[in-house]
């Protein structure tokens, strides 16, 4: 985050463009934790933000509408700049093994909690459990 006095001596300096900046690093952003989401999301986030495809141009190459195209990039783009998502980013290392394999498949590759059930092989049940700590944990932390 850039202070109120560094911003003042930037906005002075020639040829600097701070929309044009907080617009590339928040790209940045995207991409870099797009490594952390299911491959149809990391490659929609790559095609608009790191090669600068339009929503139309990516709906016509997945034979969607844009606005379906725009309305998941909405989706994902909001969950990797959540402040869950970074916190269980931040956090995971430390939790027990079914909650950092829990808070990943649900948080940072965004699958439903049925989804994720499936795929990890749990109860739905414990899914929801363990989902359930991390949103106190964040909420604590907050």
């Amino acid at each position: 985050m850039i202070r109120v006095a560094d911003a003042d001596r930037l906005v002075r300096s020639p040829g600097v463009d701070l929309r044009r900046r907080s617009v590339r690093d928040e790209a940045e952003t995207l991409v870099a934790r797009a490594a952390w989401a299911l491959p149809e999301d990391r490659r929609l986030i790559e095609a608009v933000y790191r090669e600068g495809m339009s929503a139309r141009a990516v709906a016509e190459l997945r034979g969607e509408t844009a606005a379906m195209v725009r309305r998941r990039l909405r989706r994902v783009v909001v969950r990797l700049l959540s402040e869950k998502f970074v916190f269980v980013l931040r956090e995971r290392d430390g939790w027990p093994k079914e909650r950092r394999r829990v808070a990943t498949a649900c948080v940072l590759q965004g699958r439903s909690m049925r989804d994720a059930a499936k795929h990890l092989q749990v109860s739905f049940h414990e899914v929801r459990k363990q989902m359930h700590v991390v949103d106190a944990m964040l909420e604590a932390a907050r």
